[in-house]
């Protein structure tokens, strides 16, 4: 039997924690199965940027990429999950080698999955350590919270500095129930024209090693 895939996404439902200051999500039934008719259709009225999402370059880079031109390659492969306990992601936490992999980070914020409002105090990226994720190889950046960059700044340099390499970034995962270690990701997103982000599904199963993480 092959290894199971492990959904690492996030429930979309109303009344999940979004970032301050962006609309609620609302869904809001347009007919159902019943007497009047046949069908049950369903309004969706949400932003691109919520639950398990992903950014594209144009999130935050003038002229960059949409989520629809991502190609599927970037978004899906050998994926490394690492595991850092500090209240922030630093240089000394990135692998050396991360050339062509997906680099998904567990850390404190597993602990916020079930915090049913928006939590100023998670674990974000110092801007080395981003800086090392682009000099290192990443194809694709994940984090199990809302964005990587640090709550109240006005500058976001980690969304600069790996949207403007043109690494897509894979936010609010749930690996909660993860162990660190080597996986195949698929986290494809809607294929919105020219959109900034969209909701992903994200899954990974585990597989052997295939060299070493230090």
């Amino acid at each position: 039997m092959p290894n199971p895939w492990i959904d690492i996404s996030l429930a979309i439902e109303e009344g999940i924690p979004q970032w301050p200051g962006d609309e609620a999500i609302q869904m809001s039934r347009i007919c159902e199965v019943g007497r009047e008719s046949i069908v049950q259709i369903t309004k969706l009225d949400w932003i691109s940027h919520m639950s398990t999402h992903m950014d594209a370059p144009a999130h935050f880079i003038e002229g960059g990429a949409g989520i629809d031109s991502i190609p599927l390659t970037t978004v899906s492969g050998d994926a490394i999950v690492v595991e850092v306990e500090g209240e922030s992601i630093m240089l000394a936490d990135i692998p050396s080698d991360c050339r062509g992999l997906c680099m998904l980070f567990k850390t404190l914020n597993g602990a916020l999955c079930d915090v049913p409002r928006f939590s100023p105090n998670y674990v974000y990226f110092e801007a080395d350590a981003a800086e090392a994720l682009v000099d290192r190889g990443a194809k694709l950046v994940g984090i199990d919270y809302l964005s990587v960059d640090q709550w109240g700044t006005s500058t976001y340099p980690c969304h600069y500095i790996l949207l403007g390499a043109g690494i897509p970034i894979l936010e609010g995962l749930d690996l909660r129930h993860v162990e660190p270690g080597h996986y195949e990701l698929v986290a494809f997103p809607l294929r919105i024209v020219g959109c900034d982000g969209s909701p992903a599904r994200a899954a990974i199963r585990k597989q052997a090693a295939r060299r070493e993480i230090d």
